[in-house]
């Protein structure tokens, strides 16, 4: 009888368990045990399907009996570069790899789905055909960009709204899948995807796949798998949850709108940036990676200009190359004038009219949804707050509510005051549901619809606005920021943009950065084909350094970028939040204490706080924030792991109560 040498599997569970777990593998799997296996197995006393990290013949240093793995689950098993990326995001976005792992499988409780593109039924929505063949301009970026990708450098595409860069990301992944690798196009918007996939399945038919929220676990699953099984080659569509897939072979990676803020994001964990997570792996596939984008992020120029990528211009639209017309009106004095309707200035309605009578389109932003931001007691001043949150809840007047958008809380409407007792309660500034009730009393005779979260809650009436917009059923379109990404509408020729202060957050070091990518995007919706659009911009902040760089047309933000080196921000040092949650004031505070006396005596630790965010209270639960600054110029990864593991060793034995997390390039 000959002695069978135990052999150990190092398993990923999804949990958010510090540590390490390791299973016996029975003699009888031992041939068919590896890394990246999925294996059953127990843990504490539950059945969970794990992920084969290792194989080793080293005993786990454990106390107590070590199980067996009970089976394996008969599939492929993962690439050593799926897991290598596991590996990658726990660490530098200081999780666990099982939180990571929970993130990537699709079961019934995810809500991001793939699923396979069918045929498109009559009623598809209206869109624009894609050009046969590149322009000479596209041409020329076309050759510049895979000279950069055979040399592996990443290329940034610039590329004006309407200069054609869809159709270059399309010439590069037929050239991709002719060599048998899959192709990653990510985008940041569900809805984005859906108008693309629309023009895509015409070329790309059973190779395209689409990733997107709104189908089945049961089809990401599919999807999921056949990825897997390696029975492409495929191009992928999708939003950031898309770097999860199991590529088994990867030729190219673009990400479009890469300035993009919704590629990050923020719950739950892993609390992860898909454009830079793709970037990574990009590099573990040996993919090329091309990012566009007419308003690229300061960090990708910044990466340019140090030489880390390659800049491609695209200065030109394909069908025309009319800058929009923008008007500034101040409406401080349009209203001493006596110039202003409601929200609206007289010059504006004027315009709109106009543009109507003319048989085009209106498209009117406002980035706050709600009819009233909040409601105010006009005798005694009191504002009604959230009774779980410190924050005022807003006015939804198409439902009679006061809502709080940070814990989904409503209460009937009621002009009483709960405070002085008298019927006083008036609502205050204003938002898409005030824009769109105003703007119909104004013009009686206009087709008029909203579009915001509030609108668009199901997919059936995201779809149906937007294709009414598209055919030309609706004369005027008021919403979010979610219309101003990469939606094109043929007849769609005045942007109107009400209460723009609105985009200068004082608490935002982006701010003057994400204002301007917005009133670009904004403005690129409009005039795409052969006339040029009009922008009427609403503000009370007329001399505004970004108004003019918008009508100038001038990105350059070498100003922004000095003063960030010289206070600390991104890119030139790498920011950790800290957030810390309690019920009780009395522990939060305890321990922001003792944490801060820590953080003071760390190596190669520069912070703030602890601080109070703008809303310090969500759900009964009181919040402190840490800034922790990290110089770029130093290997990070150590100062990382110290302190995530120093602060699980703190929460653990004195966080009484307490929450917390870390989120690493807060966005």
């Amino acid at each position: 009888m000959t002695n069978h040498k135990v052999i150990f599997a190092k398993v990923i569970l999804p949990l958010r368990f510090e540590g390490e777990v390791s299973y016996i593998v029975p003699e009888s799997l031992v041939n068919d045990v590896k890394p990246g296996s999925s294996v059953k197995v127990k843990f504490s006393g539950r059945d969970y399907t794990a992920i084969v990290e290792e194989i080793t013949s080293d005993n786990p240093n454990y106390k107590g009996r070590i199980l067996e793995i009970e089976s394996i689950v008969e599939k492929p098993p993962l690439s050593q570069n799926v897991i290598a990326l596991w590996r990658w995001m726990a660490d530098y976005y200081m999780c666990t790899t099982g939180e990571v792992y929970r993130a990537a499988f699709p079961t019934a409780s995810f809500s991001q789905t793939v699923k396979r593109v069918k045929k498109r039924a009559a009623s598809a929505d209206k869109e624009p055909e894609l050009p046969n063949e590149l322009s000479d301009k596209q041409k020329s970026a076309y050759n510049k960009i895979t000279g950069q990708l055979s040399a592996g450098v990443t290329t940034l595409l610039k590329g004006v709204t309407g200069s054609g860069k869809t159709e270059i990301y399309i010439t590069l992944a037929e050239e991709v899948l002719r060599s048998g690798r899959n192709v990653l196009y990510m985008l940041p918007e569900i809805a984005l995807s859906r108008q693309l996939s629309h023009r895509l399945e015409k070329i790309f038919r059973e190779q395209l796949l689409v990733y997107h929220s709104g189908q089945t676990a049961s089809e990401r699953r599919s999807v999921f798998e056949k990825i897997m099984e390696g029975s492409g080659p495929y191009i992928v569509l999708g939003l950031r949850s898309a770097v999860f897939l199991p590529f088994n072979s990867l030729g190219l990676v673009i990400i479009d709108e890469e300035h993009d803020s919704s590629y990050k994001q923020n719950e739950p964990s892993p609390r992860y940036n898909g454009h830079d997570t793709a970037l990574v792996l990009a590099k573990l596939f040996n993919a090329g990676v091309v990012m566009g984008s007419a308003t690229p992020s300061l960090e990708s120029l910044y990466n340019t200009i140090s030489g880390r990528y390659s800049l491609v211009e695209l200065n030109e639209k394909y069908y025309s190359d009319h800058s929009p017309r923008v008007e500034i009106i101040d409406t401080i004095r349009e209203e001493k004038r006596g110039q202003m309707e409601g929200i609206f200035s007289r010059k504006t309605i004027s315009a709109i009219e106009d543009c109507i009578k003319n048989g085009e389109q209106v498209l009117i932003f406002r980035n706050r949804r709600s009819y009233s931001p909040f409601v105010q007691c006009i005798y005694c001043g009191h504002i009604p707050m959230c009774a779980s949150c410190n924050v005022s809840v807003s006015y939804h007047k198409s439902k009679g509510v006061l809502t709080c958008h940070y814990c989904g809380q409503s209460i009937r409407f009621n002009t009483i005051c709960t405070k002085c007792g008298k019927p006083g309660l008036k609502e205050r500034g204003s938002g898409t549901e005030m824009a769109e009730e105003q703007i119909a009393n104004l013009l009686p005779e206009a087709r008029i619809a909203r579009f915001d979260a509030e609108t668009t809650q199901s997919r059936s009436e995201q779809k149906r606005i937007i294709r009414e917009f598209a055919n030309g059923e609706l004369d005027i379109l008021v919403g979010t920021q979610m219309l101003s990404k990469g939606f094109d509408f043929s007849k769609l020729n005045l942007i109107v943009i009400i209460h723009a202060d609105s985009m200068f957050s004082a608490e935002d070091f982006r701010a003057g950065e994400r204002a301007l990518q917005m009133l670009t995007q904004l403005a690129g919706r409009g005039g795409r084909r052969d006339k040029e659009a009009s922008v009427i911009i609403q503000t009370a902040q007329p001399d505004n350094n970004i108004y003019r760089m918008f009508i100038e047309g001038n990105d350059d933000f070498g100003t922004e970028l000095s003063e960030r080196k010289e206070f600390g921000y991104p890119p030139y040092v790498r920011l950790i939040k800290v957030i810390v949650k309690n019920k009780s004031i009395a522990e939060l505070n305890k321990f922001a204490t003792k944490y801060t006396d820590y953080l003071n005596t760390a190596d190669s630790i520069h912070f703030t706080g602890p601080f109070a965010p703008p809303v310090d209270i969500v759900r009964g639960e009181h919040i402190l924030n840490f800034l922790i600054k990290l110089p770029r110029s130093k290997d990070v990864r150590s100062v990382k792991r110290a302190l995530y593991d120093h602060t699980v060793k703190m929460v653990k034995n004195e966080g009484h109560g307490l929450k917390l997390w870390f989120d690493v390039d807060p966005y």
